[in-house]
């Protein structure tokens, strides 16, 4: 087999490795992120011995650091959880990538032979990572998508031209308390004005009982109080020294719109506006 086939094979496996590191893995960040560093290097070795890869050793030694310089310079903006989250399939394929192009590139630089062969497979890794690199936005809108349609929140957005979106926050319980929840911000056009409007599953409270102890708990501040009344069925308005806060029931959907800018007379008329979205135009928002 071809040597540069041999190493793609290899750092292939290594990358394919690294998957079921990162799913079932130490749960703490930093011995899962450290293992998953350290695992390509006994993997590598071992492999390279194996197969017989010329310079095995050098090669297990060096792949790793060129699939580091691939993650950190072509791959910046993408965390390891945004790439799983596109799926287990495409993520896998990702580090199955990552994995093989760090070992084709290192062998091609240690492994003796034609200069404009091993120059040629250098600079196909490189444009195809950059290519990788140019697509990292397009890649980490796919994984919030993704991300939102397996939430289990119903998704909302505002239904007039008043209101652009600026960007979206999610909240699925893993560093905070309280439901589950999508937050969207809103700037008003005529005069940058801003909103707020944060959904959750119906089952999360009443309204009343949202109005009371505000959710999602990203908006809770217990050192600030508020007074709840009722201004209509099912529509419960809370007034706090700087912020608006009107809760209601939407479809299977706890709503929340707030805003320390916008009135509460302009709060209540954006509740008859409010539409299902999908996960896909939500994303396309972008996060915070």
């Amino acid at each position: 087999m071809n040597v540069l086939l041999r190493a793609a094979l290899v750092g292939t496996i290594i990358g394919l490795v690294e998957v079921p590191i990162y799913l079932y893995g130490p749960e703490d960040d930093f011995t899962g992120a450290n293992t998953m560093l350290l695992t390509p290097f006994p993997v590598g070795l071992v492999l390279g011995w194996l197969i017989r890869l010329p310079r095995w050793w050098q090669v297990a030694i060096l792949a790793p650091f060129v699939n580091i310089a691939i993650i950190t310079l072509a791959l910046h903006n993408l965390t390891f959880p945004e790439i799983m989250d596109l799926g287990v399939l495409p993520g896998s394929l990702v580090f199955a990538a990552i994995g093989a192009g760090g070992h084709v590139a290192a062998t091609a630089m240690l492994v003796p032979g034609d200069r404009t062969l091993r120059a040629s497979v250098v600079g196909a890794v490189v444009i195809g990572f950059a290519g990788m690199s140019l697509g990292q936005d397009a890649i980490a809108e796919a994984a919030r998508a993704r991300r939102l349609a397996h939430s289990g929140i119903p998704l909302i957005e505002l239904g007039v031209q008043e209101y652009r979106p600026t960007h979206l926050a999610e909240w699925f319980g893993e560093l905070e308390d309280g439901p589950p929840s999508v937050g969207l911000h809103y700037e008003r056009l005529r005069d940058r004005s801003t909103i707020e409007l944060y959904a959750m599953p119906e089952t999360a409270a009443s309204p009343q009982a949202a109005c009371t102890q505000p959710v999602p708990d990203v908006t809770s501040r217990p050192d600030i109080t508020g007074t709840c009344r009722q201004v209509s069925a099912g529509v419960w308005v809370r007034t706090e020294t700087a912020y608006t806060r009107v809760f209601a029931k939407h479809g299977n959907a706890l709503v929340q719109v707030t805003s320390d800018t916008v009135s509460e007379a302009d709060l209540l008329a954006v509740l008859p506006t409010l539409r299902s979205s999908t996960a896909e135009e939500l994303a396309a928002v972008g996060e915070a």
